[in-house]
């Protein structure tokens, strides 16, 4: 009997001592959290302290929402009515870019397109071969890029590799997909000339393409904006908007 309750009252002490230090432990643990939380209130203050320091900016100026009110969103316009309405609202003093934007219910679309009107943009074009290609990778190394597109034969390709970590990320780099890489330079560079320009997706499956200037006749816009309607998977777009630099976009009917 003595020896059970001997044994009963060890019990006793040892549960009290373990509840001891879980409370201890709590306790320290809550302390820390408190002082955490009161370091992150600091913090977000000092956040609110800059942002109320600062005037806050306006998403769009005066004349950006003036022309947003010319467009019906409710509206999908027709091609003709479209380009009306993105020349109509255009909202800055320099000759702006008409863009298209098409949005894809698929992944992987990329390709060329020939704008037959042109392209908005001049490209400068260089061509590697076997005389310069040497001259191109080493001021491709030392950021010395004085090209948009570089066309290059297959032949010269591997030398061209050395620069491939420098050119690719900035989209420089000849591609057989991007039609930069062929045996015929001279008739490739005749092309992106006449109107030839390169389109693939973003990550959102999209594709943005500039296709003319506000100041073109408007039937050499309506020209390139069809081509590219065109080459757009039948049945997977989901929208297509066409618009200005810096002006609001006008959703474009896609003619069956």
């Amino acid at each position: 009997m003595n020896q059970k309750v001997e044994d009963m009252a060890s019990e006793e002490i040892i549960g009290e001592d373990v509840v001891a230090k879980q409370v201890a432990e709590a306790k320290a643990d809550l302390q820390e959290e408190i002082k955490e939380a009161k370091a992150e209130e600091k913090e977000e203050q000092k956040k609110e302290a800059k942002k109320s320091d600062k005037p806050e900016k306006a998403k769009h100026g005066k004349k950006y929402l003036a022309a947003l009110g010319l467009i019906d969103h409710d509206k999908v316009y027709s091609v003709d009515e479209a380009i009306d309405k993105v020349l109509e609202t255009k909202v800055v003093k320099f000759d702006p870019t008409i863009e298209v934007h098409g949005k894809l219910a698929l992944a992987g679309i990329r390709g060329t397109i020939i704008l037959p009107a042109g392209a908005p943009k001049e490209k400068r074009i260089t061509v590697a071969d076997e005389k310069n290609v040497d001259e191109i990778v080493a001021n491709a190394k030392a950021n010395k890029i004085d090209f948009d597109i570089l066309l290059a034969t297959p032949a010269v390709m591997p030398k061209l590799a050395a620069a491939a970590k420098i050119l690719g990320p900035k989209g420089m780099m000849p591609s057989p997909k991007s039609g930069t890489v062929v045996e015929d330079t001279k008739a490739a560079l005749e092309e992106i000339k006449s109107g030839k320009v390169e389109y693939k997706q973003d990550e959102q499956k999209n594709i943005h393409l500039a296709i003319a200037k506000a100041s073109w006749d408007k039937e050499m816009i309506k020209e390139n904006l069809l081509a590219f309607i065109k080459i757009l998977p039948k049945n997977k777009v989901t929208g297509l908007y066409l618009t200005s630099s810096m002006g609001p976009s006008v959703k474009v009917e896609i003619p069956k």
